[in-house]
């Protein structure tokens, strides 16, 4: 349950000073003054008092140290959670509002944790003091142990439900050995180590572990969350987003290291880089007389000590504006090091490495050639299959019709049944245990568009937005351009699509992710291979895209070839069913190439070897011994020569 945090504001000043000297008595601050409400801080040692109530904020905040304390802060040091502080606080100050009750288990098929009381907890404190890390923080954030020697931290939604429970060993970690893992036989739901111990009205720190949360918090800022799977894992993002969406501002700060960076890259623009702060941390620091390096936020705490962590914190750096870089701050590109997803198809990638977040990217070929196929194949199937999620808006196809099309690529052909009668055209069907195995494995995974009173582009950008940020998605398909209402007229619908690939082109930036957008080409005066050109709509949309593809489908004259008078070709035969042609590459500079390719009606795929054709995707771990058919061709080349 979410407490509107402008009643928690309310509730604060409404108490107003009176929570100054509560605060005051329970700490027996030294030299305390009642008129000035002034007193010497209990983080720190200090002689003069610099321990100020400040009335605007409703809170104690120290001009030596830093820290700042108001009356939630106290309860929740007294042992009290978020949610049961703020049900005091709005008893105390006659604010009406209906709390949850606290540790109830709503999810009746969630396999929840069990909790771990183990008697060893002394050895768990004595490691945490080598890291420098008291009793007192580890016994305010929950942590346990499990009589096995490992430290246990257990995970609380907002209404104090443990849903996750994590180990790590009480010692040094040697090589190769896990570093934590999860309780066995329970469910492992993505939630932030410490968010029920968070004010939502105070800026957020998000850390990568769970001992770097207990080191901030050590170092005096409270409001201090971790990451529960590791940086790569981003599922928490969703699982916490309207928890997520409540706060003004949220400091990241993950480890020194590229997974690091890699996690801040990608959540910053879920999380809205408005409010954002990137905490610029020391890389370095001398320990026992040496200089060494500094990944995380506990060894800083352990050789820079308490207030260099909080000081990082307080001086976190906001993320630059947005479409606004200082030249001298440009990172160089590594294109082997950029993310992205491969087409799998081998002399395809071979030639323009993979399809590179960031990028807009125009599919285009006349009706029948088999654009969407090579979308299903390429930014759906193999995306899925690298682990990416993706989003698709079909404004042609039914999504029972889209799905009964993906279904046969994902499947490939081992798992499609072929059903022939005299008269009648082949018919192929995927075994119904298979469309379960595939639906179930990618579950979560692959998202349609579904309102058909809503095509407009506004309305669709604003939706993958939403995926993008709630979800992280990184592929985006839409099929087509057509399709989609750009609320224009004969006058400005040049104009209007124009606009329109300019924001997919931000939004891919933005968010770092990749967009394929299908293209009808101009109105043709017969079937044949196209050029950059004669896409649809404006002619300026080819020069926008960073990346054409064209899909061709040759016919039997293609695939015959032509002879003059005396015997020479004129036009040398093309031995595949498809063309796969790249017009322009912005990013590589590769242009005019052609990929060859036979096509099978079973399965959808495209394909040059038998590898490709029986590929298995991800969710298919069988084994069969499945007949292909092999190559049509031999020894065919590779690249055709562009026309």
């Amino acid at each position: 349950m979410l407490i509107p945090k402008e009643l928690v504001v309310q509730a604060k000043e409404k108490m107003g000073e009176k929570a100054a000297q509560i605060i005051a008595d329970y700490y027996s601050l030294d030299k305390w003054n009642e008129k000035n409400l002034k007193g010497c801080c209990p983080k720190h040692q200090e002689d003069t008092p610099s321990f100020v109530w400040m009335p605007k904020t409703n809170n104690f905040h120290c001009y030596g140290c830093g820290v700042n304390i108001d009356i939630v802060d106290l309860y929740m040091e007294q042992g009290m959670s978020y949610g049961v502080a703020c049900e005091k606080l709005f008893d105390e100050t006659g604010i009406k509002f209906r709390f949850s009750e606290r540790g109830v288990r709503t999810k009746k098929e969630y396999k929840y944790p069990h909790p771990e009381s183990g008697d060893d907890f002394d050895k768990v404190l004595e490691y945490l003091e080598k890291r420098n890390i008291s009793k007192q923080t580890a016994e305010s954030c929950g942590l346990t142990s499990d009589g096995k020697g490992n430290i246990v931290f257990n995970y609380y939604n907002t209404d104090d439900v443990l849903m996750l429970v994590k180990y790590r060993p009480a010692r040094k970690i040697k090589a190769g050995e896990n570093k934590n893992w999860c309780q066995p036989n329970a469910d492992t739901s993505p939630i932030l180590f410490n968010m029920n111990r968070i004010d939502v009205t105070k800026p957020l720190l998000i850390c990568e572990g769970e001992l770097d949360c207990l080191s901030a918090v050590e170092s005096g800022f409270q409001n201090a969350v971790s990451v529960p799977l590791g940086a790569g894992n981003e599922h928490w993002v969703q699982e916490n987003w309207s928890w997520l969406e409540q706060f003004d501002k949220i400091i990241i700060w993950s480890d020194n290291d590229p997974s690091g960076e890699k996690m801040r890259k990608n959540i910053i623009p879920r999380l809205g880089a408005w409010r954002c702060y990137v905490v610029d941390a020391p890389t370095k620091g001398e320990y026992n007389g040496k200089e060494i390096p500094l990944k995380d936020i506990n060894e800083i705490l352990c050789v820079l000590g308490k207030e260099a962590v909080f000081s990082c914190i307080e001086n976190a750096n906001e993320v630059p504006i947005m479409n606004v870089v200082d030249f001298a701050d440009v990172e160089d590109f590594d294109i082997e090091q950029a993310d992205g997803v491969y087409t799998g198809i081998e002399d395809l990638d071979s030639q323009i490495s993979k399809m590179f977040y960031g990028t807009f990217n125009i599919i285009t070929g006349v009706n029948g050639s088999g654009k969407s196929s090579f979308v299903n194949q390429v930014f759906i199937s193999e995306t899925l299959h690298q682990g990416q999620d993706v989003f698709v808006y079909s404004g042609e196809l039914p999504n029972w019709q889209l799905r009964n099309w993906i279904l046969f690529n994902l499947s490939g052909r081992r798992h499609v049944t072929v059903s022939k009668k005299q008269g009648q055209p082949d018919m192929y069907k995927v075994k119904p245990e298979i469309k379960k195995a595939v639906s179930d494995f990618y579950r979560g995974r692959l998202y349609f568009y579904d309102n058909e009173m809503c095509r407009t582009s506004d309305a669709l950008i604003e939706k993958m937005e939403e995926m993008a940020r709630k979800r992280g998605t990184k592929v985006f398909i839409i099929d087509n351009l057509t399709v989609v209402d750009l609320e224009s007229n004969d006058n400005n619908k040049y104009d209007k699509q124009k606009d329109f690939i300019v924001r997919l082109i931000q939004f891919a930036k933005k968010f770092n992710v990749l967009v394929a957008l299908v293209i009808h080409p101009h109105k043709l005066d017969s079937v044949r291979r196209m050029n950059k050109m004669e896409i649809g709509g404006s002619g300026s949309l080819g020069d926008l895209a960073h990346r054409i593809f064209s899909v061709y489908r040759t016919t039997a004259k293609d695939r015959e070839g032509l002879k003059n008078k005396r015997g020479d070709w004129i036009q040398e035969p093309i031995d595949f069913d498809v063309l796969i042609e790249v017009h322009k590459d912005r990013i590589l500079g590769v242009q005019d190439l052609t990929v060859g390719m036979f096509y099978d009606p079973a399965s959808r795929r495209f394909w040059t070897t038998e590898k490709e054709l029986d590929k298995q995707f991800s969710w298919d771990k069988t084994q069969s011994n499945v007949q292909l058919p092999p190559p049509r061709v031999q020894d065919n080349p590779k690249f055709l020569q562009p026309d």
